[in-house]
C-alpha cells in the first residue's frame, strides 16, 4: 500500500513537472512569433517607385544617408515671422561675408574689384607698378617703346639718368595697394571749358585725393573747380610751381625729361628740351613721384589699344588714378556744351587742334572714358 500510494505522487510530480515545461515552450514560442512578425510584414513604403527603378531594396536598406523629409513640409511646419527672420539673417551673414573679402573700405564699391565687369577685368592689371622707383627692374621691350616716343640722347641710358634723379629726390615707399581698412575717395579734375558755370567746386573739395594736371588755374574759379590740390601731374613743357604739401608727380614722355626733373629741383642747368621749358621749379623735394615708363606701354596697350601714338595726359592721369585710388570721380574732361575743347580759365576756340594731330586719339579716349562710367568704376560729372 505504501509502494503504490509512492508510485502515485511521483506520478503527480512528474505530471506537474510536465505541465509547467509544456507551458514554458508555449509562452516562448508566442513570443518568437510576435518578434519575427516584422520582418514578415515590410512596410508599404519600402516598396520601389518609379523614381527607384534599378535600385534594389537591400541597397536602399544599407544606406547610411539619414532619410531627410521633403522641404515643403519642413516649411510648413514653421512659424511665418520666425522663417523671414531667419532669411533675413542669412542675407545679412552674406553681406557680411561679402563685405569681409571686398579689397577696400568702401562702402558701395572698389574700383580693383574685377569681378563686376568683364570689360575692366580684361583691360585692369593690379600687378602693374604706377610709380618708378629706384629698385624697378624693366622690360626691356616696354623701355624700348617708351624710347621711341620722342628723341633722346644716345649718351644717356634710363639707369644712369634714374640714379642721377634719385640723389635728388627719395625713392617712394609708399604702398598703394587697397586695404579694407581704408577708403580712398578721388577726384581726377581736368582742364575742359566745360568746368565754367558748373558749380562742381565743393564737390570737388570733398574727396580726399584731389589730381590735377599741366597748368591747372584755381584762382578765380573755385566755385567751378574747387581750392583743394594733393597730386599734380605736369611735365617739362606744362610745369608750374607747386605748393607746398601737394604731390609733385612727372609723366616723363621721354628720357630728357628726367633729367630736367633733376635740374629743375637743384641746378637749373636745363633750359630746354624741344622747346624753352622753366629752368626751376618749387616742390617738396620729399613729395616728388614720377610715373613709371613701363606704366605708359600699360595704358597704351591695355587702355588706348594703340589709338594714338601714345596716351594723353588726361588719359594717363586717369589710369593713374584707378591703380591708387578706391573710389574715383572724374571732372572737366571733353569738350564744353558749344563742342569746344579750350581751358576752363581761357577763350580759345582752336585750342582744340591737338585732335588732328595724330599724337593722341580724343575720340577714343573719349569711348573708353565713358565706358569706365558704364561699367560703374568713375562717376564722370558733365
Amino acid at each position: 500500500m505504501h509502494s503504490a500510494m509512492f508510485l502515485r505522487k511521483k506520478l503527480c510530480v512528474a505530471a506537474v513537472i510536465a505541465t509547467i515545461l509544456f507551458l514554458m515552450l508555449a509562452s516562448q514560442s508566442i513570443q518568437k512569433r510576435n518578434f519575427l512578425l516584422p520582418l514578415a510584414q515590410p512596410d508599404s513604403s519600402d516598396k520601389p517607385n518609379s523614381r527607384e527603378t534599378g535600385i534594389g531594396l537591400s541597397q536602399k536598406h544599407l544606406s547610411h544617408e539619414p532619410s531627410l523629409p521633403p522641404r515643403k513640409e519642413l516649411s510648413d511646419t514653421k512659424d511665418p515671422e520666425k522663417e523671414d527672420e531667419e532669411e533675413e539673417g542669412e542675407e545679412e551673414s552674406l553681406k557680411e561675408s561679402q563685405d569681409d573679402q571686398r579689397l577696400c573700405g568702401c562702402s558701395e564699391s572698389c574700383v580693383s574689384d574685377l569681378d563686376g565687369s568683364k570689360w575692366f577685368s580684361q583691360r585692369y592689371d593690379p600687378k602693374q607698378q604706377p610709380i618708378l622707383q629706384d629698385t624697378d627692374k624693366f622690360d626691356a621691350g616696354a623701355v624700348s617703346w617708351w624710347l621711341s616716343l620722342q628723341r633722346s640722347s644716345k649718351d644717356q641710358t634710363l639707369e644712369g639718368v634714374m640714379s642721377e634723379l634719385f640723389k635728388v629726390i627719395a625713392s617712394p615707399t609708399l604702398d598703394f595697394k587697397p586695404l579694407p581698412s581704408q577708403c580712398r575717395s578721388c577726384a581726377v579734375v581736368g582742364n575742359s571749358g566745360n568746368l565754367r558755370n558748373s558749380g562742381h567746386g565743393n564737390l570737388i573739395n570733398s574727396h580726399g585725393i584731389i589730381i590735377r594736371m599741366n597748368k591747372a588755374v584755381t584762382r578765380g574759379f573755385e566755385k567751378d573747380v574747387g581750392n583743394r590740390t594733393t597730386h599734380h601731374l605736369l611735365y617739362p613743357e606744362s610745369a608750374v610751381d607747386i605748393e607746398h604739401g601737394v604731390r609733385l608727380i612727372l609723366l616723363p614722355f621721354k628720357l630728357k625729361d628726367l633729367e630736367w626733373l633733376t635740374s629743375a629741383l637743384s641746378t637749373g642747368h636745363i633750359k630746354m628740351t624741344y622747346m624753352k621749358v622753366k629752368e626751376r621749379i618749387n616742390a617738396d623735394k620729399d613729395k616728388v613721384l614720377v610715373v613709371n615708363p613701363v606704366f605708359f606701354q600699360y595704358v597704351h596697350d591695355h587702355w588706348t589699344e594703340h589709338h594714338g601714338r601714345y596716351p594723353s595726359t588726361g588719359m594717363m592721369a586717369l589710369i593713374f588714378s584707378l591703380h591708387i585710388c578706391d573710389q574715383v570721380s572724374v571732372f572737366g574732361y571733353g569738350a564744353d556744351k558749344q563742342g569746344n575743347w579750350d581751358h576752363y580759365w581761357e577763350n580759345n576756340p582752336h585750342a582744340g587742334a591737338f585732335r588732328k594731330t595724330g599724337v593722341h586719339s580724343a575720340d577714343f579716349e573719349h569711348e573708353v572714358i565713358h565706358q569706365l562710367a558704364k561699367e560703374g568704376k568713375i562717376n564722370l560729372h558733365k
